[in-house]
């Protein structure tokens, strides 16, 4: 007999918000108290994921993905639990972007050698998965990633027929 276990807790689920959120916090703190001690963010996301809002020219540009730097030329940046608005200069110009954390690929802080690997869900091509969150990964120093669908398949319980 086979041990089911239902995923009632989903933990892979829980973890993806908690790292999420990770993101969420950092520009949560920026747009509060503005950017300090040397901090400054590289952020990677799909231009094709639905709820993006950025200038046409750039959409002609980059028309699969996009990386942002929040340094010095930014502001009006806020955020929400679904997605972050900011102003930003392009060729001399502002404007306001759109982006839904479903969307990023990327969030990294170089300055602490920081960052979070995403795999987003909501693209245009993908739709039907609105509501999920993207799958996530963490990366440090090394830049050793810890990907929760390999860790997964690492640390799963043996079923009983993998029992001798």
């Amino acid at each position: 007999m086979q041990n089911q276990v239902s995923d009632f807790l989903n933990y892979n689920k829980m973890l993806d918000k908690a790292l999420l959120d990770i993101a969420k916090n950092a520009l949560q703190q920026v747009a509060f108290s503005g950017l300090s001690g040397g901090h400054y963010f590289y952020i990677t996301f799909k231009t094709d994921a639905k709820g993006v809002v950025v200038p046409d020219f750039l959409l002609k540009q980059y028309p699969d993905t996009l990386t942002i730097v929040i340094q010095h030329e930014f502001s009006n940046l806020s955020v929400s639990d679904k997605e972050f608005a900011v102003t930003l200069s392009f060729n001399n110009h502002n404007y306001h972007i759109i982006v839904p954390f479903s969307s990023l690929i990327v969030f990294s802080d170089p300055s602490v050698d920081f960052s979070l690997s995403f795999n987003p869900t909501n693209t245009t091509e993908d739709l039907s998965k609105e509501d999920e969150e993207p799958e996530l990964s963490y990366t440090d120093d090394d830049s050793n990633i810890i990907s929760m669908s390999d860790f997964m398949k690492k640390h799963s319980s043996p079923s009983d027929d993998d029992v001798a």
